[in-house]
């Protein structure tokens, strides 16, 4: 049979791939370590499960409007009216996930031979979504050197580099390596983003409660409020609320752009799930100590598992400011004269010799490096660490 063009500019998602063949080895008996799930290890909190019983109960199992129940989109944007933007319902579409939600505004924004600037390290369907789009991708290295952050001047550099530019992609706090930008730094790129009238900007803002350096990570409109018209903001409930499963994001930005994602989004999935609303509407209720309590484990495994593998020899890890990701550096051990060709040779050898399941760096644009995610407990974190040390000794 023969395949569209479109799927062979595509690979699988290599974290699925590594979390996949880890629960499998588990149900072979295997006992495995996985640092590779990007998903909270909490259960979806019981108001919201018990609103979305509450919704089936009362029948509310039909269509809605294809960008979301009215009452969650206005939701929304009255939980982004207390951090500081002005956010219209008609501003906010509910689509099925985050990823869901930058596919569709892919698809309506870029055309053959638009350039989509994507710093990396990168979440490994940020490329993807755009060549989807029949777009180009144009990537900068964002090394450990700046924090994995990209800065003004180098975005400056590749834009006057980029004549086509159309889109600049950026992640706050960052998967895969929890980096999270400031607001000054926000600020400081939005300059560069105010000086070519063409370009815009994607923030996704999936992770930004789950930060280290105060309630909410700082947003790029909320910093750079001219450029709001020239910014689509993704998020969801699958971090912050754990639930992932459930399948619920959401994007904001100019109510042109929401319409036309709208329009596509009817003639594909149509909308989301129809109950499961009415649980994130029951999310946005919740008191904040509930994601708190969250947010204290997860700074508690960050620190337990940044320390054990600064404590192997070779091993840099810097230190995130949020999600639930550290990004290693294991190229001492790769290379020339190393015992590992790459990080995709390290990582196999790692899950078949040490049983400890991790995402080679290379997945994210960043060769050398490992992704371990810490939603897990801090005696499977210790263990996990001790088995990476123990094999690399």
């Amino acid at each position: 049979m023969k395949f569209s063009a479109r799927i062979g500019r595509v690979q699988p998602s290599p974290t699925l791939a590594v979390t996949a063949k880890a629960k499998q080895m588990k149900a072979d008996g295997i006992d495995v370590v996985s640092f590779g799930a990007g998903e909270p290890d909490f259960d979806t909190p019981a108001p919201i499960v018990a609103a979305a019983k509450k919704a089936l109960d009362e029948g509310k199992t039909r269509y809605t409007p294809a960008a979301g129940i009215p009452e969650l989109r206005a939701a929304i944007a009255k939980d982004y009216a207390r951090r500081g933007r002005d956010v219209a319902p008609n501003e906010v579409i509910i689509s099925v996930g985050g990823k869901h939600a930058l596919y569709n505004a892919n698809q309506v924004l870029f055309d053959a031979g638009d350039q989509v600037i994507v710093p990396g390290p990168y979440w490994v369907s940020y490329p993807d979504m755009a060549r989807l789009a029949d777009a180009d991708v144009v990537t900068v290295d964002c090394g450990i050197d700046v924090d994995f952050k990209l800065t003004p001047r180098a975005l400056r550099e590749v834009l006057e580099a980029s004549p086509r530019a159309r889109c600049l992609v950026l992640c706050s706090p960052s998967n895969p390596t929890g980096a999270a930008y400031s607001a000054d730094e926000l600020q400081q790129i939005g300059r560069v983003v105010a000086d070519f009238p063409e370009l815009i900007v994607f923030f996704d803002a999936i992770y930004d409660r789950l930060y280290y350096g105060g309630d909410i990570a700082p947003d790029f409109v909320a910093v750079n409020p001219d450029l709001a018209d020239r910014t689509l903001t993704f998020n969801g409930f699958s971090k912050t609320y754990c639930m992932t499963g459930w399948r619920l994001g959401y994007t904001i930005g100019p109510a042109a752009v929401i319409a036309k994602m709208a329009t596509l989004q009817s003639q594909s999935t149509s909308n989301p799930t129809t109950f499961a609303q009415y649980g994130a509407l029951a999310a946005l209720q919740l008191p904040d100590s509930v994601i708190d309590d969250m947010k204290t484990a997860f700074a508690r495994r960050r620190d337990l598992i940044v320390g054990l593998l600064e404590a192997i020899t070779g091993v840099q890890c810097p230190r995130p400011g949020g999600a639930f990701y550290v990004f290693p550096d294991f190229n001492a051990f790769i290379g020339a004269g190393q015992r590992f060709e790459d990080d995709m040779e390290l990582t196999a050898y790692l899950l078949e010799q040490a049983q400890v399941a991790v995402v080679p760096g290379s997945a994210f644009g960043a060769p050398g490096h490992l992704r371990l995610s810490y939603a897990t407990s801090d005696a499977l974190i210790t263990e996990g660490v001790r088995r990476i040390a123990a094999a690399l000794a």
